[in-house]
């Protein structure tokens, strides 16, 4: 069998293409090989004489990979996969089409990453030795502007895994590795105007330029240094996804067709969320070559997760092994609870019978919620994340915290513990400590035992389990009008109570359920168009499943439309996805976990988050950040 080769470039991409092109020829003995190029913007042109065996590989792959755009140039097949979100799978077809001919995959340093764990017969990393007269940079660096052979064989060791012993590499000619100019990163972290692909090229380069300079900051060697870098380099991606999210989230286009200055692409979304951790692992230590950046949900139509993974030192061993500690890595999202926060929930259960503001998946009365919300930007001016590990519990959660736990002096007895009053709050991580009790008061929290570093009560406010605590939020305690805040302006005054009667029972949100109406119908109870029927654009099949049994009922559809939306949130997690669902159908999202390429479903969710002015406008209770590893 031939060889399926990975070939990695740290530097001029032109000597990979010709090291893929010998290896792949070497191994082909006469036959024909296949090369595909991730980083070429434009598929190579056709060359006139080619084998027929490669005309015919070329017509298998053009009908199967048409998006790779395959050409055939003597006994070589070239393919050209620019900046694919799904090179991972494409890969994997390519090597089921081209089974036992040799095939050499070229990736780039932001790239070959995500393919060492497809398995390869050889993984092979070129590096262009530095130039001796590099510019200045802004930042300290010591030693080359390139990491020697040693440092950077063991980094490719380390990320390799199980196929160390197959990984070999490849020094070029010597060249010059120069940084990136002020002016495009000033352009890349502008979030104004409409992004092209030069931002999307320049973003390209600025990564490469960053790894490129691996001696800034010097190589992560302890453990739990490593994982402090991780941390911070996750959190850091997942702020600037949250700072982004609504610029993805805005509709591409203005009303006029013109194109949308406020929109942000996904992948100058996900490009600047990777620099964010790149920049933050590095400014704690970390070698940029040593980082990883993943988005476990790529794929969706906003992406609010962040994987990164920070290699740790490397002790190069005998016979071409190597002794290496697992890499330290950690995962962060932007926290969106499920109910979108639109509709409160109402506590019940304990001391308190308020409304719950959501952070962090945690409850609390939402005058505790406004000061959190105030601590935690100050606490990240200073560096320093917050994040919630527990807050409102009714008696019976604390009956069981305590079964668990009888011990008094740790956990108070179920009717005692002020956590049932949703003022109180456990917070981490132990890092921020020393910060908490330095500032917090500034924010109306006391630390409430000295010998519970992460335990803050709110006293600010209305005394804890009060009749006055129970109405913060509640407009002199009329929960209805608390709720009509949520409604937005455009919805007619007879739909609102309708909206507002759904969202309640079903906790849903009432400014969603509105958008969603307007959407499918104007607001038109007799709205169809001979496949869905109502104000919510209910089918036969999904009324008859819901217990619908007249779509031209306002009352009853939008009764129908709150409750069928609750259920497609708590199975997707996503309002993109939820939506997506109802006008494509559950099948056709959980199929792939995203939002499908129909262009009626894309525009659909677009105008509707649009409407709503993104991810923020609902959930306006606000969105956080948090560590899910």
């Amino acid at each position: 069998m031939s060889e399926h080769l990975l070939i990695g470039s740290i530097g001029d991409s032109r000597g990979a293409e010709r090291l893929a092109a010998e290896r792949v020829l070497e191994s082909a003995a006469g036959r024909v090989g296949v090369v595909l190029e991730t980083g070429r913007e434009r598929p190579r042109p056709a060359s006139l004489l080619a084998p027929g065996e490669a005309k015919e590989l070329e017509s298998e792959l053009l009908e199967a990979l048409p998006e790779l755009e395959p050409k055939a140039r003597g006994s070589l097949v070239y393919l050209s996969a620019a900046q694919s979100e799904r090179l991972a799978g494409e890969v994997i077809s390519l090597r089921e089409i081209v089974d036992e001919r040799p095939l050499a995959v070229i990736a780039g340093a932001g790239r070959y990453r995500e393919l060492l764990e497809l398995g390869w017969d050889r993984v092979v990393i070129r590096s262009d030795e530095a130039g001796q007269d590099a510019p200045e940079v802004d930042a300290p660096v010591s030693g080359d502007a390139v990491a020697g052979p040693g440092a950077l064989t063991g980094l490719v060791v380390e990320e390799a895994g199980e196929f160390a012993d197959r990984v070999e590499l490849v020094r070029g000619a010597a060249g010059k590795l120069w940084p990136a100019g002020g002016r495009l990163l000033g352009r890349l972290r502008s979030t104004g105007g409409q992004a092209t692909p030069l931002v999307l090229g320049c973003v390209f380069a600025l990564v490469l330029a960053t790894v490129a300079v691996v001696a800034i900051s010097g190589a992560v060697t302890g453990k739990a240094r490593a994982q402090r870098a991780a941390d911070l380099s996750a959190l850091s991606a997942v702020r600037s996804m949250k700072d982004d999210l609504p610029r993805l989230l805005a509709p591409p286009r203005l009303p006029n067709g013109l194109p949308n200055p406020a929109h942000m692409p996904k992948q100058v979304y996900l490009a600047r969320a990777r620099l964010a951790a790149i920049g933050a692992a590095t400014s704690n230590g970390a070698s940029p070559l040593a980082v990883s950046v993943r988005f476990p949900d790529s794929a969706s139509y906003a992406p609010v997760r962040a994987r990164v993974s920070i290699a740790t030192s490397v002790r190069p061993g005998t016979g071409g092994g190597a002794h290496r500690a697992p890499p330290n890595w950690a995962e962060a999202r932007v926290s969106v609870p499920v109910s979108m926060g639109s509709v409160p929930a109402m506590a019940s259960g304990g001391g308190y019978s308020g409304p719950l503001a959501e952070r962090q998946g945690h409850g609390m009365r939402p005058d505790v919620a406004a000061a959190f919300d105030a601590m935690v930007a100050s606490a990240a001016a200073a560096g320093v994340s917050l994040t919630i590990n527990s807050a409102f519990r009714s008696d019976a959660e604390q009956a069981a915290l305590f079964a668990a736990n009888p011990d008094p002096t740790w956990v108070a007895p179920p009717g005692q513990s002020l956590h049932r009053c949703a003022t109180e709050l456990d917070l981490g991580a132990s890092d921020g400590y020393s910060w908490l009790a330095a500032n917090a008061g500034r924010f109306g929290f006391v630390q409430r035992y000295s010998w519970e570093a992460w335990h803050y009560g709110f006293v600010a406010g209305p005394a804890p389990c009060s009749d006055a605590g129970n109405s913060v939020g509640m407009d002199g305690g009329d929960r209805s009008a608390a709720l009509s805040r949520a409604v937005p302006s455009f919805t007619p005054g007879w739909v609102r109570p309708l909206v507002l009667r759904a969202a309640m029972k079903w906790n849903v949100s009432a400014a969603l359920l509105a958008a969603q109406l307007f959407t499918e119908s104007g607001f038109d109870p007799n709205a169809g168009n001979g496949i869905a029927f109502g104000i919510a654009a209910f089918t036969p099949a999904a009324a008859a499943e819901y217990g619908l049994d007249d779509p031209f009922d306002p009352a009853a559809a939008i009764m129908a439309q709150a409750h069928l939306m609750s259920d497609l949130l708590r199975q997707f997690g996503s309002p993109a996805l939820a939506l997506a669902a109802y006008n494509a159908g559950p099948g056709a999202v959980g199929s792939c976990d995203c939002i499908p390429s129909y262009p009626e479903t894309q525009a659909y969710v677009a105008k509707i988050l649009g409407m709503l002015g993104g991810m923020g406008a609902i959930s306006p209770i606000g969105m956080t950040i948090e560590l899910v590893r």
